[in-house]
């Protein structure tokens, strides 16, 4: 038991060192970093320390949409890039969110029409 507790906050304090959140194809990436294609944002969240020690970074918590299915949903920033496949069906405001803290954002709210033709290419 004891082992396994080590390893579990071995791996907890390792993700917190590389500054990446994970989960439900998630994950919250540095502020700068590129966010990587069939990925979108959807939100930017103030965390301690995670790529500047000492300081509060505006993470960028984006989502993986490959693996989606069609008729998804998800709501992403005004910023975001707008993956093949997908439309915009409407829009959102929303206080504070998008790192607009203390104002209101108008995020999209897009859907999944088809997959991609192209959607295996980068895999091999």
């Amino acid at each position: 038991m004891r082992n396994t507790l080590k390893v579990l906050l071995a791996a907890a304090l390792l993700a917190l060192s590389a500054g990446i959140a994970q989960g439900n194809g998630t994950q919250e990436i540095c502020p700068g970093s590129p966010v990587p294609r069939d990925w979108v944002l959807i939100d930017i969240v103030v965390r301690a320390g995670r790529c500047t020690p000492g300081h509060l970074d505006k993470m960028l918590k984006i989502q993986d949409t490959r693996q989606l299915p069609v008729g998804s949903f998800l709501e992403i920033c005004p910023d975001s890039a707008l993956p093949k496949g997908w439309v915009v069906t409407g829009g959102e405001r929303c206080a504070g969110c998008c790192g607009a803290a203390g104002r209101l954002s108008d995020r999209r709210i897009i859907k999944k029409i088809e997959v991609p033709q192209d959607a295996d290419s980068h895999h091999h």
